[in-house]
């Protein structure tokens, strides 16, 4: 028995010693992790803007529309900053497939800086009617995944969750949104 408590000892210094003299290293996602930067900011509806909307039915009963949309926002105060960089405008470019006032959207987001730069991004989200059937107004819910982008933001990565309150029939739409973001080493 001895022998065993003896062998078990040594086992244990042995990887004392080991772990010891091991490098401190932190892997590269880690350092990563480290360097993502929150975000959140608001726009209200009266910046921003339906610029385009098409709906079509699609026949199989009634309610449901595919529809392909266009929304420009303005930051005229205390815009959001990526980097340090003050963001100018923003462009959403999506489709939705809904049923009433509930349905799915898919589409792309392109942020303008005012440096001239851009940043990509993907979005994702489900529209939910506010109760009041048919209403035309929803919460909607999703989330904005970069891609990447332009200049500085070449390789800017994040993710940013979004959620509005919208009606497109009366062009209303205001947005909230919050997350991280950071740079992919290159």
């Amino acid at each position: 028995m001895k022998q065993l408590i003896r062998a078990y000892a040594g086992a244990v210094f042995v990887v004392m010693v080991v772990a010891g003299a091991m490098p401190l290293s932190v892997p590269k996602g880690w350092a990563q992790a480290q360097q993502k930067t929150a975000i959140s900011f608001q726009v209200s509806a009266e910046n921003t803007k339906y610029t385009q909307q098409h709906a079509l039915d699609v026949g199989d009963m009634p309610g449901h529309q595919i529809r392909i949309f266009e929304i420009h926002r303005i930051y005229p105060k205390d815009p959001p900053l990526f980097a340090g960089v003050p963001t100018k405008e923003s462009w959403v470019r999506a489709v939705t497939d809904n049923l009433g006032d509930d349905g799915h959207v898919v589409g792309y987001v392109v942020y303008a800086m005012q440096n001239g730069d851009k940043i990509y991004g993907r979005y994702e989200g489900t529209a939910q009617g506010t109760g009041e059937q048919p209403s035309g107004r929803r919460h909607v819910s999703g989330n904005t995944i970069f891609t990447g982008g332009t200049g500085k933001f070449r390789a800017i990565r994040g993710v940013l969750h979004n959620t509005n309150l919208a009606e497109p029939a009366k062009g209303f739409n205001e947005s909230r949104t919050e997350g991280v973001y950071w740079m992919e080493k290159e």
